[in-house]
């Protein structure tokens, strides 16, 4: 018999899903309903949230995979996310409290990936659960997501608190086996690049290291970048013994070393404080500032480059199928080179490729391994891998209702209309030519950091002043950054280079071949994060940009997330009214429901 997994991670990011059968039928960061983006930790409201979209109550678990439960600290050693105010404990059967040296041990024991059974508890309810390695859930999130058979998988991420910054597995359905391949702390590049974002002024690093990459293609990497890329930069008698940031800094000409390297703890609020020497980033605009980020930038793609070929030279008789995962492999200009660079066949990256795809990794890894038995008691037992679709691999959040709907906006007391489909689809694509900035909301809120149609903000990527528009009057941030456009699949192809590939999730930043043709959505370097689109897993949005198309001749617009500076994207309909009524969003579509935005 199938089990369903309550699927937990308590570190930043914190976040919850459940999985049935196989299936991923419920996500949700803890950010979406806190409101505080990387929220740390898991909270009752969190669970409740999956269960009630997964329609299961708690009873209904049969085993929790559990990540990070010990994972961030202060200053001072204390726990960031206190556990005992959610009523969470975790014993063995003898009702002993787990340990922070238990859980060590599994985290510095690279053969093993899962530890267990133990129990956990929340408040008088208990269920069986297991820890999961931080490395190996990241992996197993990325292949038992993707389409592949079988796959190396590759986690980078800024490390996983007990010095392992990397891991690589290799996974075959054929064969039902899962083998480690690599792993160590001597691939820093996630740190790295945080503490590059650190210095430039974009602290903390754990919110804002995106913006180093937005600012990279406006600079110039220093020429001699690769000697201190990975591996090079590892090899015996290198001056700095490897440490990449001081290798940046001193040829950026920087003589006073700061002693502090990163905003610590890693958000804001916490008691974490910027060092006197790091630059300003309103300066973002000097040379010095835009030629670090470069050079970071390219540190960073030399290294990835350069794990990505190891791998594909000494495993790639296992596999030609590609997994990539970890905090660090949201930097989808890094991505969009490994998918053009022929390494692999076919190369995978999953939305939530950061932390708060943890627990998806652990639950779905349980899910496959586990059965019930006839006395209703958990067994192993190896099954096949499951077929998942797009939208069950991008959708984590409930469908909210259109009387729940029809409430927010009442309450808001804002004028509406309630249209057909049809009729939305036609309208938008109508204020969107007109200059309108749109925010879309339909369907369940997506999983991971970017907004797929969903929870989305559109414009028109033909009007060189959207740019400007949506970074000054909508999301109030800076002015360098840019947006992602989003294109039917079939029309891909004829603007982007995507390598035959699909990009439906957003990760790969690539080539345009027509970037005059769409001025806002496209960088300065004339690359695109793109979305492609298929009428079956994005149905009205690709309905809408078809609709677009046959307006205008060009079948691309603008998507980025329906959030404003420094907020997690909205989650509920009371969210999106608010963040409409205080940005320069024109128009709110809330499902079948119509709100404009009237002039004075």
């Amino acid at each position: 018999m199938a089990i369903n997994v309550l699927g937990l991670n308590f570190g930043h990011d914190g976040s919850a899903c459940v999985v049935k059968d196989g299936k991923l039928v419920a996500a949700l960061a803890t950010e979406r309903l806190t409101r505080f983006k990387k929220e740390r930790g898991v909270t009752k409201r969190t669970i409740k949230y999956v269960l009630d979209k997964a329609n299961m109550k708690f009873d209904d678990i049969d085993v929790i995979s559990v990540n990070n439960y010990f994972w961030d600290r202060g200053l001072e050693g204390e726990e960031l996310f206190d556990k005992t105010k959610e009523d969470f404990s975790i014993t063995n059967d003898n009702g002993i409290e787990f340990s922070e040296q238990e859980w060590r041990q599994l985290a510095q024991n690279s053969a093993m990936v899962a530890q267990g059974m133990y129990n956990f508890s929340v408040g008088d309810q208990t269920k069986r659960c297991f820890f999961l390695d931080h490395h190996f859930s990241h992996c197993a999130y990325a292949y038992f997501m993707s389409p592949y058979k079988d796959a190396i998988c590759l986690s980078v991420d800024f490390a996983d608190n007990v010095g392992a910054n990397h891991s690589a597995y290799y996974f075959d359905d054929k064969n039902t086996i899962f083998r480690p391949l690599r792993r160590g702390g001597d691939f820093t590049i996630g740190s790295y690049y945080g503490q590059i974002c650190d210095y430039l002024g974009f602290w903390p690093s754990l919110t804002d290291a995106g913006k180093v990459m937005a600012l990279a293609a406006y600079g110039t990497p220093f020429e001699d970048y690769k000697d201190f890329s990975w591996p090079s930069v590892v090899q015996m008698g290198d001056v700095f013994h490897g440490d990449m940031y001081l290798h940046t800094i001193s040829r950026a000409g920087i003589k006073n070393f700061p002693d502090n390297r990163v905003f610590y703890p890693q958000l804001k609020g916490e008691g974490g404080k910027a060092a006197a020497e790091w630059l300003d980033k309103d300066d973002w605009d000097s040379k010095q500032s835009q030629d670090i980020a470069a050079t970071a930038q390219a540190v960073l793609e030399e290294g990835i480059h350069n794990m990505v070929e190891k791998l594909a030279k000494t495993g790639g008789n296992l596999s030609k199928n590609l997994c990539l995962a970890g905090g660090t492999i949201l930097n989808c200009v890094s991505n969009g080179k490994i998918l053009n660079s022929n390494l692999f066949d076919n190369v995978f990256v999953a939305p939530a490729a950061g932390d708060d795809g943890l627990c998806i990794g652990g639950a779905v890894f349980l899910s496959n391994q586990l059965k019930k038995n006839k006395k209703d008691e958990v067994e192993q037992s190896v099954s096949k891998k499951k077929i998942h679709s797009v939208k069950e691999v991008f959708e984590g959040g409930k469908k909210y209702s259109g009387d729940e709907i029809l409430t927010a906006i009442k309450d808001s007391g804002l004028p509406y209309e309630r249209l057909e489909s049809k009729e939305i689809v036609d309208k938008v694509a109508d204020y969107i030519i007109e200059g309108k900035i749109v925010g879309w909301f339909e369907g369940g809120s997506e999983v991971g950091p970017r907004a797929l149609g969903h929870r989305s903000i559109l414009a028109d990527a033909r009007n060189p002043n959207n740019k400007g528009i949506l970074n000054d009057k909508v999301k109030h941030r800076e002015e360098f950054r840019p947006f992602a456009p989003v294109v039917p699949l079939e029309n891909a192809e004829e603007w982007f280079q995507l390598n035959g590939q699909a990009s439906p999730f957003m990760l790969y930043s690539v080539l345009c071949n027509r970037p005059e043709e769409i001025l806002s959505g496209v960088h300065i370097d004339a690359t695109a994060r793109v979305q492609t689109l298929t009428k079956e897993d994005n149905g009205r949005l690709y309905s809408l940009v078809k609709a677009f198309d046959k307006k205008t001749g060009i079948p691309i617009i603008i998507n980025t997330s329906f959030n404003d500076k420094g907020e997690p994207i909205v989650e509920s309909p009371k969210d999106a009214i608010a963040c409409f009524s205080k940005t320069g969003i024109d128009i709110l579509v809330l499902e079948n429901y119509l709100i404009e935005k009237k002039t004075v």
